[in-house]
């Protein structure tokens, strides 16, 4: 073997760091590639896995609703919760409900008298998607993003405390008991 390894290595592969042979007993093969980083690249936090059942301590008390040390513990966090996309008749842009189980919303004739479960979270899309009406999806999903408590009125008058921001549009069909039993309720 050339002392010069650059006759088998192309100049760009030397840059990513895989210029070295490994000897071995089956004679000469090259070293696996590393995964490159890019400099300048954001690091994303892995997310927390957060149940819509633990928003809310259980049962519920003489104060109402209290939240869970859990859901506090994860304010402006990076979080992925599991639910159904509660269908609209009149859907809002730039947001989405999710909800424990599958909810038919209709403000026009029921007004604020609902059927939403207390364990609601009002998923924003990401800010270039502001405008844009989400299209309904029937069946559990999964969303990740930063999740944000407290108190806030929304740009159609319903008061959320419970809110997660989108990482970006893609939203995940989980594989997993949620989904399981949805498909066989059907």
């Amino acid at each position: 073997m050339p002392a010069d390894s650059g006759t088998y290595f192309p100049a760009y592969l030397k840059a990513l760091g895989i210029s070295a042979l490994l000897l071995g007993a089956g004679g000469c093969s090259m070293a696996p590639p590393q995964p490159a980083v890019l400099p300048n690249a954001p690091v994303i936090a892995p997310a927390t896995a957060l149940s819509l059942t633990e928003l809310y301590r259980l049962p519920v008390g003489p104060y109402g609703l209290e939240p869970t040390e859990k859901l506090l513990s994860l304010d402006h966090q990076r979080v992925r919760i599991q639910g159904y996309m509660v269908r609209q008749d009149e859907p809002y842009e730039g947001l989405f409900l999710l909800a424990s189980q599958p909810v038919n919303l209709a403000e026009r004739a029921d007004g604020g008298a609902d059927d939403l479960p207390p364990g609601t979270v009002f998923v924003h899309l990401p800010s270039g998607n502001a405008g844009e009406i989400p299209a309904y999806r029937p069946g559990p999903i999964a969303v990740t993003g930063v999740l944000d408590l407290g108190a806030h009125q929304e740009s159609f008058d319903r008061i959320s405390y419970v809110r997660l921001q989108l990482d970006a549009l893609a939203i995940d069909v989980p594989s997993s008991p949620l989904a399981s039993a949805a498909a066989g309720q059907r």
